[in-house]
């Protein structure tokens, strides 16, 4: 049964019957209307926000990363940085010499007599090697201080330590001190260093490890 029959039977029908089957189609339409056309697109936008908020959680996760990421780049530039500055104060292997006369020659234009400057074994560590020096110099208080003073400005770290003094001598209007020392210096390891060393720690451990389970 088509809609025209139904409309034809609906105009055999008195009037409020007639007007209540009206009604009944015109429900009937929206009730269609409403399952076919209206439900899917609750589903679609039901869906539509569900999309919604799985990318605006990908996002917030992907403004995370880029925060990190920035971090992480400012870090890696205040490490290069300070690597840099490392570079700077401490010396190649080559440039050890030159630091040493550096050292030598500071000594003898602060005034002082250097009784003794001999280079004694290096100690390495994990990425460093200390390179110790071997002083004796002599001099008045003022030129000592001055001499101490001037390896505490110098480009490289170079510091004093074991420092002893002997029993002042008066020269004329001078009083001299002999001090003795070591000016000890640092140099990076090369890579060469750095993987002998470290395969002489695992060996001591392994060593280590191996005693203790005798």
């Amino acid at each position: 049964m088509n809609l025209a029959n139904i409309m034809e039977r609906l105009a055999r029908l008195q009037r409020p019957q007639r007007m209540a089957g009206y009604f009944g189609v015109l429900a009937l339409v929206a009730l269609l209307y409403f399952l076919i056309f209206f439900m899917p697109t609750n589903d679609e936008i039901a869906s539509l926000q569900d999309a919604q908020s799985t990318l605006r959680r990908k996002l917030a996760e992907v403004e995370v990363h880029v925060a990190n990421r920035n971090a992480m780049r400012e870090k890696l530039t205040e490490l290069n940085e300070s690597l840099s500055k490392a570079k700077r104060e401490l010396p190649e292997n080559s440039e050890i010499p030159g630091l040493l006369k550096a050292i030598s020659t500071t000594a003898k234009k602060s005034g002082l007599e250097v009784r003794r400057f001999q280079p004694l074994p290096e100690v390495k560590k994990d990425y460093v090697a200390e390179v110790p020096v071997a002083l004796e110099v002599t001099g008045s208080y003022h030129e000592i201080a001055m001499f101490f003073d001037q390896l505490s400005r110098m480009s490289r770290i170079v510091y004093v330590q074991d420092v002893t003094m002997a029993d002042p001598d008066e020269r004329g209007d001078k009083v001299y001190l002999t001090v003795t020392g070591k000016a000890v210096t640092f140099r990076f390891l090369t890579d060469e260093e750095k993987a002998a060393e470290a395969a002489k720690s695992k060996a001591k451990a392994k060593r280590g490890g191996g005693g203790g389970g005798e």
